[in-house]
């Protein structure tokens, strides 16, 4: 195991050199669930042009000029993510009932596809909605600046940058806005099993008084008539909102949601994959495809 330099992010240089859709990466996986090792990064990281997210970085701008591009950005991903969606994934979603009623909400899934960002847009659709990632995602220039005005938070290893990126994300769900984040950390592609989520978002939750919205993303075999698509396609399913309690202290609360929401993510993937409840284990090896 390695660390990606200026950063804590542990990676697997060995699995960053295969297809993600290779057996030897899988097996890869395999290994690491074995170990415990759940949170390694495992996909090709870009650390060319990365933008520095210091005291500095301004992750909500107020001026005119970036309320309109936020405006264009939001309109161009909520017409053609679908359509991507759609096209390359044959997305389904189920339980978007339990998203209805809701003003404000941490929203977590597995990290498990480049795309995931995408169909999560997609599943909460909402025009307030942000997505917090790691810093390597944030580039300089046009490009980050455009990733900015599309809701993304990013990470940071300052100190002063974190406390700023906690008040923006308690504005947010102060003023009626949706904040996602990814429990599990770093993506791990296509993995068809649970790994263990980490008490950060639900802190979040519990801190601001708002649920935490379960969502599971699972690959099914495509149809014969699929042969256009690549892999699997994509089965999304939204669990009911989970909700702070008043009779709980803030850490209390954040280990009570978090608990409930792994045991609906094992549930989901076991019914979902076939494992059998009794016997569920998060390193247990997946079936090859």
């Amino acid at each position: 195991m390695e660390k990606l330099e200026k950063s804590n992010i542990k990676i697997d240089p060995e699995a960053m050199k295969l297809n993600p859709n290779s057996q030897q990466y899988k097996q890869i996986l395999e290994e690491l669930a074995a170990e415990g090792e759940y949170d390694v990064h495992t996909t090709k990281i870009n650390t060319k042009n990365v933008k520095d997210i210091n005291e500095k970085y301004i992750y909500k701008p107020k001026n005119p000029l970036y309320k309109f591009t936020r405006a264009i950005c939001k309109s161009i991903l909520y017409v053609f993510g679908p359509v991507v969606n759609k096209v390359a994934f044959n997305l389904k979603i189920k339980g978007r009932k339990n998203l209805k009623g809701l003003k404000s909400a941490v929203t977590v899934s597995n990290h498990v596809h480049y795309l995931d960002v995408l169909m999560n847009m997609q599943a909460v659709r909402r025009n307030k909605f942000y997505v917090v990632c790691a810093n390597h995602n944030m580039k300089r220039g046009v490009a980050g600046y455009l990733f900015k005005a599309s809701g993304v938070l990013p990470l940071s290893n300052s100190v002063a940058a974190s406390v700023h990126l906690n008040q923006t994300i308690d504005d947010i769900l102060q003023k009626g806005g949706f904040v996602h984040m990814y429990a599990e950390s770093a993506l791990w592609f296509r993995y068809e099993r649970s790994r263990p989520l980490k008490l950060g978002a639900f802190k979040i939750a519990a801190k601001n008084n708002v649920p935490v919205v379960p969502i599971v993303i699972l690959f099914r075999p495509k149809a014969k008539f699929e042969f256009f698509r690549h892999k699997k396609t994509v089965t999304m399913v939204i669990g009911k909102p989970i909700y702070p309690s008043a009779d709980l202290n803030l850490n209390e609360n954040a280990k009570n949601m978090r608990d409930i929401c792994q045991q609906y993510y094992n549930d989901t993937i076991c019914d979902f994959y076939g494992y059998d409840k009794t016997n569920y284990s998060l390193n247990e090896k997946i079936n090859p495809d």
